[in-house]
């Protein structure tokens, strides 16, 4: 995103949340469009995040398996903020679930500061 903060997490919150990310990316098959950690900074190409997140929406909403669904669920309502603030589009949100993630959405980002 240049020189703009989206979010700037602690150091262990940054390394979960990474660690999520590149767990996932092996079930979606999709690059997470995140960069490496240096100097406590990270990198995101928005469109390849945003197509990442897009498949694991994807995967979320064609799930019936509940704990599954459970282990997702926090990792996307983190990363739907993300997106958001790094000007990101999504087309996977159906609208049996647009509701359910903005409210996740909403909650997170209140708590994820930006610099």
């Amino acid at each position: 995103m240049g020189d703009e903060d989206i979010w700037n997490p602690s150091n262990s919150v940054a390394r979960v949340f990474l660690g999520q990310a590149e767990i996932l990316s092996h079930l979606t098959g999709e690059e997470t469009g995140l960069g490496p950690v240096i100097e406590d900074e990270c990198e995101i190409s928005i469109r390849e995040f945003s197509k990442f997140i897009d498949s694991l929406l994807a995967t979320y909403q064609n799930s019936n398996n509940k704990a599954f669904r459970s282990l997702l669920s926090g990792f996307i309502s983190v990363a739907l903020v993300l997106v958001e603030r790094g000007g990101g589009t999504l087309e996977s949100i159906t609208p049996e679930y647009s509701e359910m993630w903005e409210s996740l959405r909403e909650a997170n980002a209140k708590g994820m500061p930006t610099g």
